[in-house]
């Protein structure tokens, strides 16, 4: 085997445990289950992997490296994209949680209009990907590698976004509960006051 044949298959290996699996476990973490599309690009990295040690011909041989080395990216790209997607779900889960509490107390005002445009922006890019969908192909390099670039941008913006609020995570509590704590009292007085006005009636 040629030596430039040996480095492409150990950078295939190498991405699929350095970059590959630790997105895999992101994504396995916060939405309690596997991707099978990704798990179906990987399944196709080893495929053609396989097809490529198996055969004498050189031809086949490099088309099959090749091959492999598309899967491995489109593998990335769908990584980008189901993480996306996924802190899309936390963004969600993080809005009806503090649909109750006042974020514009949070860092001095400044936390929500940030967290508005980070938002904002990791949207615009995500749906920007979202247009190369159609023609993404392991073996139209110049299209994959379009939406790659894309999905990537639009994933280290939701990143940010899901940093922020992680960041945050302490104060957004404190506050959270002292509205919590605000209601209660104001439902309190309320319903004492209901009951003194039944007395007052009734004496």
């Amino acid at each position: 085997m040629a030596t430039d044949e040996v480095v492409r298959i150990r950078d295939i290996c190498k991405t699929y445990i350095e970059v590959i699996c630790p997105y895999i476990i992101q994504y396995e973490t916060l939405a309690n289950r596997f991707p099978t599309e990704i798990l179906n690009e990987i399944r196709a990295v080893f495929t053609h992997l396989s097809k490529h040690n198996l055969s004498d011909d050189d031809s086949i041989k490099e088309k099959n490296l090749s091959k492999a080395e598309g899967h491995i990216k489109r593998s990335i790209l769908d990584c980008y994209k189901y993480i996306c997607t996924v802190y899309e779900d936390e963004y969600y889960k993080f809005e009806r949680r503090y649909r109750n509490t006042d974020l514009s107390f949070v860092d001095n005002g400044e936390f929500l209009p940030k967290l508005l445009e980070l938002r904002e922006n990791a949207i615009n890019l995500l749906l920007d990907a979202r247009k190369t969908d159609l023609s993404i192909d392991s073996d139209d390099e110049t299209n994959t590698d379009e939406a790659y670039k894309k999905y990537e941008k639009a994933y280290v913006a939701y990143s940010s976004v899901y940093k922020l609020i992680t960041d945050s995570y302490k104060k957004l509590e404190n506050l959270r509960r002292k509205a919590i704590t605000k209601n209660i009292i104001s439902i309190a007085i309320g319903v004492i006051g209901i009951v003194i006005g039944i007395l007052g009636i009734i004496f």
